[in-house]
């Protein structure tokens, strides 16, 4: 058994912040049995010119779009080193970025996370690694959600696990995984229309005040998206043009919308907890009185009303929510991404086409050395070395 100490870095399109944790993992390439230990975790919200250019890039030139791109590396880069620095860390063998997602259209083989990996990785004397979508949609995968294959090792006590983020994804211990629905991309704007000064709604308190909008939520529910069968994957560009349109906020008031669409997904997430149950059903990996427990995290999980709605409907469908804490519920992302970035550094698959769809199971994310060699860079290296003479030995 041998432990590591990684950085993970997560920012998603609901434009909150950078979330960064700092954990512990601990196990054995051999045995590729895994735990972990949230060390320290925190957010670095984006302030009003980060979150405006990150909106406006996907409109962006290519000149421009380029020096954004090499802008938010300096701009992870320093906030990474600030995040070491004041915590104090001194044990760190690499940090892995997921970096922010400006494109991603794998149906037409590709996807764009902002954020140069070699621009970043000038601020550490440890190896820095992101870019970890391509090389899936090189092989026909998704890309995404990347998030159930470190539930496979972390989490695998977790029969089923959501992310409610921007966009809601579900997997299942590694087994499957893909996007359900939109979810906070949606209501922080429609909160946002309501409370130019709010940046979500908080407890889902507007949205407790509406009522459901029937016409509205049929709309949403017959989108062609829901008809396709996983893997599959979401992203900006689809929502602004085919979900928002729905929520019109001028023949509506913003509570009811609130209140449509917090049905809208629990619905959705009801509906894929369903699906999950019924092809383990099917493969016969699930006997049929067992009762299944979700595990929800995500910036959406803090959502009171939203939780009281999703616990009501999937016990009506026999299964448990989980408890877990908060900053479990807060970093997990992040936390995954620091797990996904030393598989790929330990020579280990990261992602997995069971998830994906991709023609194989990968390696993938861009690995960029630090400017200097240190001793810290190669530990991971010489314990790589100590198991392979271990192997050559008789």
């Amino acid at each position: 058994m041998v432990s590591f100490y990684t950085v993970g870095c997560m920012s998603g399109s609901s434009l909150d912040g950078i979330d960064l944790c700092y954990a512990e993992f601990t196990g054995d390439i051999e045995t590729d049995k895994w735990q972990y230990r949230i060390l320290k975790a925190s957010t670095v919200s984006y302030d009003s010119d980060w979150k405006s250019k990150l909106r406006s890039a996907k409109e962006l030139r290519g000149e421009d779009l380029i020096k954004l791109h090499l802008e938010y590396g300096h701009f992870m880069g320093k906030t990474v080193k600030d995040f070491v620095e004041h915590g104090d860390i001194k044990n760190l063998d690499c940090v892995a970025s997921h970096g922010h997602t400006i494109f991603h259209q794998p149906n037409l083989g590709y996807t764009f996370q902002l954020g140069d990996g070699e621009t970043s990785a000038a601020y550490f004397k440890q190896p820095f690694v992101c870019n970890f979508r391509n090389k899936d949609v090189a092989l026909g995968g998704q890309g995404a959600p990347l998030v159930p294959n470190g539930e496979k090792f972390l989490f695998c006590d977790n029969e089923i696990c959501i992310n409610l983020g921007g966009i809601a994804n579900i997997g299942l211990k590694g087994l499957q995984g893909y996007d359900v629905c939109p979810c906070n991309y949606v209501s922080n704007k429609l909160a946002a229309i309501h409370d130019p000064t709010l940046e979500y709604d908080p407890n889902g308190e507007i949205a407790e005040t509406g009522n459901v909008i029937t016409e509205i939520l049929g709309k949403l529910d017959a989108l062609h998206f829901y008809e396709q069968l996983p893997p599959k994957s979401l992203d900006a560009e689809w929502i602004e043009a085919d979900v928002l349109p729905i929520l019109n906020t001028t023949q509506n008031s913003i509570p009811d919308l609130l209140m449509t669409y917090t049905e809208h997904v629990t619905n959705r997430l009801t509906e894929a907890c369903k699906n999950v149950r019924d092809s383990l059903h099917d493969e016969n990996k699930l006997k049929p009185k067992n009762v299944l427990k979700v595990l929800v995290t995500g910036g959406g999980a803090f959502n009171k009303h939203l939780i009281r709605l999703l616990q009501c409907k999937l016990q009506d469908q026999g299964f448990i929510l989980e408890q877990v804490d908060e900053v479990t519920i807060a970093f997990k992302e992040a936390l995954i991404f620091a797990f996904l970035g030393l598989r790929c550094l330990l020579n280990q698959t990261n992602v997995f086409r069971s998830v994906t769809g991709s023609k194989s199971d990968s390696i993938s994310g861009s690995i960029h050395r630090p400017t200097h060699y240190v001793n810290s860079d190669s530990r991971i290296i010489r314990y790589l070395m100590e198991k392979n003479k271990d192997r050559q030995t008789p």
